[in-house]
C-alpha cells in the first residue's frame, strides 16, 4: 500500500513539472500574438484564445492527472511520506527546462532547488511530527474565512494599483497563498463531513455552513489559477513552481497552527524548525527569481562577467573611431 502511494506520489510529481511546463508554453503564445500581452491580467479574447491553444490544454490535462495521483498517493500512503515528495515536482520542472524550454540552468538556481527541497521537507515533516487535526467547528473556522475574504481583498487591491509594475514572482507568491488557502478549506470540508459520517448522516444543521465552506475553497482556487497564469506569461516555469510548492504548504500550515490549535501540546523546538525552514525555502525561491535559467545558446551570468572582464576580450574589442576632426 505505502509502496503504491508513494509510486502514484513521485509520477505525480513529474506530471505536474509537465503540466506547468506545457501550460507556461501556452501562456506565453498567448503573450506573444496579443499586443498588450497577458502581464496585467487576460481580456476575454485572451482567455478565448487561451482555452483553444493545444499546449495550454495539454497542460492542464497534465494537471488534472498529477491531481488525481496526489489523492490516490495520499488513499495509500501517510500525508508525512506523500507530502514530501510533492518537492520533486521543482526538480523535475528545472530538469525539463533543458529539452522541453531550450534553457540551462547555473549554479545559483541550482542552489536554490537545494534549499527549497530542504526547507519545504523540514518544514512538512516537522509538522506531520507536531500538529494534529480534528474537526473544526464554526467558531473556529470563520477567522480563517475573514482571513481568507482579506486575503483576497489585497490581491484584488494589489492587481489593480500594480499590475503593470509587479514581476512574476508577486503574482506566483499570491497563487501560492490562495492554493494554501484551498487545501486548508478543503481539508476541514474532509473533516467535518467524516465526522458527519462517523455520526450516520453527512448532512446536519451545519451542512450550509460547510457549503459556504466548499464555495470560498472555489473562489480561492480560481483567484490561484488566474495569478498563476498570469505569472506564467511573463516567468519561467521554475519560478512558478517554486513558488507554488513552497507557499502552499506553508501557508496551509501557518493557517492551521495559528487558526485551528492544531499545534496545541508541540514542543518548543518545531517552532524553532518551522521559522529556519520556512526561511530557507523562501531564501530558495527567491534565489531562484533573481537567477532564472538562461537559453542555451546564452552564456551564464558568471560567465558573461567573466568575459566581459578577460584580457581577451578587451582585445577583440573593436578600436575606438578616430574624430572626425583628424580625417579632415
Amino acid at each position: 500500500m505505502v509502496v503504491g502511494g508513494v509510486v502514484a506520489a513521485l509520477i505525480g510529481a513529474v506530471v505536474l513539472a509537465l503540466g506547468a511546463q506545457f501550460q507556461n508554453r501556452g501562456v506565453r503564445s498567448v503573450d506573444e500574438r496579443s499586443p498588450e500581452g497577458v502581464h496585467s491580467g487576460f481580456s476575454l479574447r485572451q482567455l478565448l484564445t487561451l482555452v483553444r491553444t493545444g499546449g495550454w490544454l495539454l497542460g492542464t490535462s497534465f494537471l488534472v492527472v498529477a491531481i488525481v495521483l496526489q489523492l490516490v498517493a495520499l488513499l495509500l500512503a501517510p500525508l508525512p511520506v506523500v507530502q514530501p515528495l510533492g518537492v520533486l515536482s521543482l526538480v523535475a520542472t528545472a530538469l525539463l527546462s533543458r529539452p522541453l524550454d531550450h534553457s540551462r540552468l547555473h549554479r545559483r538556481n541550482v542552489v536554490g532547488i537545494v534549499l527549497c527541497v530542504i526547507g519545504i521537507t523540514a518544514f512538512v515533516l516537522t509538522a506531520a511530527a507536531s500538529t494534529r487535526s480534528s474537526p473544526a467547528g464554526i467558531p473556529a473556522v470563520v477567522p480563517v474565512l475573514a482571513l481568507l475574504a482579506a486575503v483576497l481583498v489585497v490581491v484584488g487591491v494589489g492587481w489593480l494599483v500594480g499590475r503593470k509594475r509587479m514581476p512574476p514572482l508577486a503574482f506566483a507568491l499570491g497563487g501560492g497563498v490562495c492554493f494554501g488557502f484551498v487545501a486548508t478549506l478543503m481539508k476541514i470540508v474532509l473533516d467535518r463531513a467524516g465526522a458527519s459520517l462517523h455520526h450516520g448522516s453527512l448532512v446536519d444543521p451545519t451542512t450550509p455552513f460547510t457549503l459556504l465552506v466548499v464555495a470560498a475553497a472555489a473562489v480561492a482556487g480560481l483567484a490561484g489559477i488566474s495569478l498563476v497564469q498570469i505569472a506564467y506569461g511573463s516567468g519561467s516555469p521554475d519560478i512558478v513552481v517554486a513558488a507554488l510548492t513552497v507557499i502552499d504548504p506553508l501557508v496551509a500550515v501557518s493557517v492551521g497552527i495559528g487558526l485551528l490549535d492544531e499545534a496545541r501540546g508541540a514542543p518548543p523546538w518545531s517552532f524553532v524548525v518551522f521559522a529556519v525552514a520556512e526561511a530557507v525555502a523562501i531564501g530558495g525561491v527567491l534565489l531562484m527569481a533573481r537567477n532564472p535559467p538562461t537559453p542555451i545558446d546564452e552564456p551564464q551570468p558568471d560567465q558573461a562577467r567573466d568575459a566581459a572582464g578577460s584580457p581577451d576580450a578587451a582585445e577583440a574589442a573593436p578600436p575606438a573611431p578616430e574624430a572626425a576632426s583628424s580625417s579632415t
